[in-house]
Parts: structure tokens; sequence; C-alpha cells
């Protein structure tokens, strides 16, 4: 965080709590003006002025109109939710649902017996499906490509060994040496890591087969770097789902060719396999970062940015965190510790811009 770093002891995984803490900590020590519940009502930009126009409803139905020369659109890593609709879906009986609406399966009631199917095998469909499977529910994942898994115990401490661990330099001189080099090379060097952390892997990884998991390591071997940053899914950080798979208390069905039609009691694959339901929840992921622009923003102001993620023909990553195609409008997103280090980007270009040494 700017001007006030992660101290040196900080967790790699931090608690939601204690997340929650230090950022509201931060806002209070830099006296940073935050206004929670509150919406973007409208949004305009005069081109000629440089000035936006947004008008927000705060959570006591007061409503401010403000004119801010930038804006940051700072809402995670991905868009809205992509929710497909098949034949049939509307006679289910059951409850169907994509998975950002999902809530503790305890809430639902005595889940025993329930018959749950959860399409998708990325982070969510693996989580959701342990969430199920814990409170007692009968649950089958339905899996149409690989999915590369990597475990939070081990492979993700890996990752970071010797640069991002108490062996490693300085996280300012990691940072350098980390942007020093384009991304296509560090998809190249990810190669021999991901190799070695399949290898420390191997007794998990081939129990997931065994199972019927379907294993993917990236078009090119480089693991969850390359698909985080082109696909922003596609794999799984383990935490306890895929012994759950292993140990058979997770069904996977492989349906490569996808979903054909929900009956009133059943999903029903392309095969013409009929899965039993009482839940099913697809696990489908999202969409662009864009999308949530579009819908918070508006078709005038969205249709002039470019889509984010992904790589462009440099191999540099499209839109984010640089000039989004939109005068004054900028994208901020990923994990912390992408953003503590892009943030001086943007901070950097918005400062340019300013100044008058860019447009």
């Amino acid at each position: 965080m700017a001007f006030l770093p992660f101290p040196s002891n900080w967790p790699l995984f931090t608690p939601k709590d204690k997340l929650g803490d230090f950022f509201e900590s931060y806002a209070s020590l830099m006296e940073l003006n935050v206004w929670t519940k509150t919406t973007i009502s409208s949004a305009s930009f005069d081109d000629t002025t440089k000035i936006w126009t947004i008008t927000v409803t705060r959570g006591d139905g007061t409503i401010r109109t403000l004119h801010p020369k930038h804006v940051v659109f700072a809402t995670g890593h991905a868009g809205e939710a992509k929710v497909p609709s098949f034949p049939g879906q509307d006679t289910f009986k059951g409850l169907a649902h994509h998975a950002s609406f999902h809530q503790d399966a305890k809430l639902a009631g005595d889940m025993k017996g329930k018959k749950v199917v959860v399409v998708g095998t990325g982070n969510s469909g693996h989580d959701i499906s342990q969430n199920y499977q814990t409170a007692g529910a009968d649950v089958t994942m339905v899996q149409r490509a690989g999915t590369y898994v990597i475990s939070a115990s081990k492979g993700l401490f890996m990752l970071h060994e010797g640069m991002y661990d108490e062996t490693g330099p300085p996280i300012e001189d990691a940072d350098i040496a980390g942007q020093s080099l384009p991304i296509p090379a560090q998809f190249t060097l990810n190669v021999g890591l991901t190799e070695k952390i399949k290898e420390a892997e191997k007794e998990s990884l081939d129990g997931l087969v065994k199972a019927g998991f379907k294993l993917d390591f990236g078009d090119d071997k480089s693991g969850i770097y390359r698909k985080y940053i082109t696909r922003g899914g596609g794999y799984y950080i383990d935490i306890g789902a895929s012994q759950l798979i292993i140990d058979g208390k997770i069904k996977v069905q492989q349906s490569p060719n996808g979903i054909s039609h929900f009956e009133p009691n059943a999903l029903v694959l392309a095969d013409g396999t009929k899965l039993e339901a009482d839940i099913v929840v697809l696990a489908t992921g999202y969409d662009n970062m864009r999308t949530s622009a579009r819908k918070v923003f508006g078709d005038e102001i969205a249709n002039r940015c470019k889509d984010v993620w992904d790589l462009d023909e440099e191999g540099e990553v499209n839109t984010m965190w640089r000039p989004s195609g939109h005068p004054n409008f900028w994208f901020m997103g990923g994990s912390l510790a992408l953003c503590r280090t892009y943030s001086r980007f943007v901070a950097l270009q918005i400062m340019a811009v300013e100044k008058g040494l860019s447009r």
C-alpha cells in the first residue's frame, strides 16, 4: 500500500478480517475520503474540458455530483458473471443459479440426501462443491475441459520460493526483478517451475486423474500464471476439494460437449447422461472487466474502452494499468501483489497527463 506497506511478517494467505482491519486502518491513517454503500447513478465525460460529471447516490439516499479529472475503475479482476441458459431450464423443479449467487450451504438447511450438480471446475466450482459436500450433500462436478491444479499448502509457496519469502531479496527489489522481464519470457521461465511443482505434487495429481478428473498445465505448460493473465480462470488453488475428489466424496463427470438441457429433476449432458439434481450451480466464470464498466458507466464510455487482460501483439497486458482507450479512464485490478506493483505506474501516468507530458 502506498506510503504504508504491509508489515514484513504479513502472511501469504491473509484472513479476511485481518485484511479488512488493515484496509480500515489504512484509510484512517491516510485520511482517505472513503464512501461505502455508494452507487454511481450517471456518468459523462467532456472531451473539451477533460472533466467528468458523475452523480452518486449515498447509502442514506443523498445524491451528490462530482467532477473529477480521472476515474480509476478498480472493481477486482473480472467483469459480469457469465450466465448461460439451457433448454428446459424453466421446467427445473430445483434451484439453479450462477456461482456468484452462492451462499454457505448450511444456510439452506439440511443438505443430507440432496443432489447437487456443479458445472465448472475452476476455483468457484471446487470451493462450492467442497462447501456442499461438507454440509452433507451428494455432489457431482461437471468438467468440460482440463483444469490446472496447484495446492495452496505446497505448490503456491514453491511459486514464490527464493523471491517472495524469507530467503528472498527486499520486496522492492523482487518487484523490479519481476517487472524487468517481458511477460512472454516469464511464461517461458514458468514452464520449468510448473514441471517442478508437478513432480512435487505427483501423488495428489495422479489421484485426481485416477478419479476421472482431467488436468491441464496450459497451452505451453507454463501453469497458473499464463492462465491468470490470459483467461482469469481455468485453474484451482487446492484448499481441500482435491482430496474429496480423490476419496470419491465429490464425483466428477466429464462432458466435453457441454450441457444439452434441463429436465424437471435432472441436468442432461450433451452425450445423454442424466444427472439427477436438486440444486444446479453454474460455476461458469466471469466476463471481461469491460462488461462491468459498461454496466456502471454505459455504452458511450465502454465502447471507447478496449478489452481488458490477455496480451496484445507486443506481449503486454491489454488495457489494465495503462491507457484504456477512453481519456482519463483507467482500469486497475488483479491480486494485491499486482496492485502493489502497478498502482504506482497508474499514478505516474495520471501525473504525466496532468503535467501535460502525456495525453
